[in-house]
């Protein structure tokens, strides 16, 4: 025990050594470009190295970000903590405490329930069942966050209930589809996913450009092939990458049945809670044609929700249970891509991929499809939305590109990973224990190749059709 603990110990060490190391290495060697790149680069350098080997919080890495760009030099406050004045920070902080509240008032786990009860209940049927759930609930749960946890705790209570063994293939198969079930609609609709992060970014890119505008409509009818092609694209990985036989080794109707009327008649509590989410989504979708911000009224209307005589929220909600560490690594993310525009580090990337990917605006879509999907190896999802849509849309922009497929393709991308590392939510569902790591690797390697064949032969096909290229 104490040999593995050494072992245990250098590994950790190691990863000390190399987030550090590094960037003082990069820092110290000489060079020839602009000191305020240099220092961003090293910087940025550690950042992305604390977040893949994750020896410190990611939000305390994101919380020091923007101070270390100001403390070294590299730029000045009002640019490193712009990122606290965009209006996407208290936006997602309504989403999140909408999600305690869809948690906590049942009502996301009776939707659930009753969309899974629809299908056969064995493995194969819960399969499809939770990709299928996840479609609908996109569309009304806007916190990914909660949405996973949602069928993840419902796929575990399932082996439990019926002796089924963590990690076996059976657990691995409805632990994937659980989190295939937020991961694969998420890019559908703008809500249901990044896309309210892609766009606050985006539209200060083309703000006054009335044809490049996003809205819940477009967006929808842009991504809803993409979108049912990519959950489809996740049941299949799961059904082909691991041998369920004829997927009827069980049958959970029951248990179902069960855990659906342990929760009784629909509460005025969780019939508040729909209601908001319902005028949530309707906020995003018209509070533009009225020249509000929607992320402004969703954070303004959050105090209402503890309001006694409404019950959607209890102060407990907010101090005990709601997480908002996540807006901290969202501001450093957020960070990364304001200051290196600032110092020109975004220009300098702009400069050496632009010939290629400006060749056609199939390669502008394709490269930035292939770029993001392999950032995902070092970036958190985030990340790459803060750090490269502004570039790219840009990008796009020069050549005289429609942006908006350019955007959808960079929205893809960040669901695109081979590794439970590189994204929060897909660490979260994999700590539940009931997934196999290797079984697990194989089925999201499996989707990692199968989306670049979707990009390339259904969603640029797709988007032309739409007039987008």
């Amino acid at each position: 025990m104490q040999a593995e603990t050494g072992i245990m110990d250098k590994r950790i060490l190691i990863k000390w050594i190399l987030v550090f190391g590094i960037p003082i290495l990069f820092y110290l060697l000489p060079l020839d470009l602009d000191p305020g790149i240099h220092k961003f680069l090293a910087i940025t350098i550690w950042a992305v190295l604390a977040w893949m080997t994750t020896i410190l919080p990611i939000e305390a890495t994101g919380m020091a970000i923007p101070c270390l760009y100001v403390l070294t030099g590299t730029t000045t406050g009002d640019v490193a903590f712009a990122p606290f004045s965009n209006t996407v920070i208290w936006g997602t902080a309504a989403m999140i405490l909408l999600g305690v509240a869809a948690d906590k008032s049942n009502i996301a786990k009776r939707m659930a329930y009753n969309i899974l009860l629809k299908m056969d209940c064995d493995l194969k049927g819960l399969v499809w069942g939770f990709s299928l759930g996840g479609l609908a609930l996109s569309f009304i749960i806007t916190d990914s966050f909660a949405r996973a946890v949602i069928f993840t705790t419902i796929a575990v209570g399932i082996c439990r209930a019926l002796e089924i063994p963590f990690k076996s293939k059976e657990a691995t198969a409805l632990g994937l589809a659980a989190f295939f079930g937020m991961s694969g609609p998420s890019i559908m609709t703008l809500t249901g996913g990044n896309g309210v992060q892609l766009i606050s970014v985006y539209r200060n890119v083309v703000a006054g450009m009335d044809v490049y505008q996003m809205n819940y409509f477009s967006w929808l009818l842009h991504n809803l092939v993409p979108g049912l092609a990519w959950t489809l694209l996740g049941v299949f990985c799961i059904l082909k990458g691991i041998k369920l036989g004829n997927g009827r080794c069980f049958d959970a109707r029951e248990e179902l049945e069960a855990r659906r009327d342990e929760l009784g008649h629909m509460t005025r509590r969780e019939k508040c809670v729909l209601v908001a989410m319902i005028l949530l989504i309707l906020d995003y979708i018209f509070a533009g044609n009225f020249g509000q911000d929607p992320f402004l009224l969703a954070a303004c209307a959050i105090p209402i929700l503890f309001v006694p005589q409404i019950g959607i929220l209890e102060r407990e909600d907010f101090v005990d249970t709601a997480d908002f560490n996540i807006l901290f690594m969202m501001a450093g993310a957020m960070a990364i891509g304001t200051v290196g525009g600032s110092v020109g580090v975004v220009q300098m990337v702009a400069d050496f991929v632009g010939p290629v990917l400006g060749s056609s605006s199939v390669a502008m879509v394709f490269g930035t499809f292939a770029i993001g999907a392999f950032a995902n190896f070092i970036l958190t999802p985030l990340a790459i939305i803060f750090s490269l849509s502004e570039m790219f849309a840009n990008l796009a922009l020069t050549f005289g590109f429609n942006p908006l497929p350019v955007m959808y393709a960079l929205n893809i991308a960040t669901d695109v990973y081979a590794f439970p590392y590189e994204f929060a939510i897909l660490m979260v569902c994999f700590s539940f224990g009931i997934m196999e790591y290797k079984t697990t690797v194989k089925v999201l390697v499996m989707r990692f190749v199968g989306a670049f064949f979707m990009v390339g032969i259904l969603c640029i096909p797709y988007w032309f059709l739409m007039g987008l290229l």
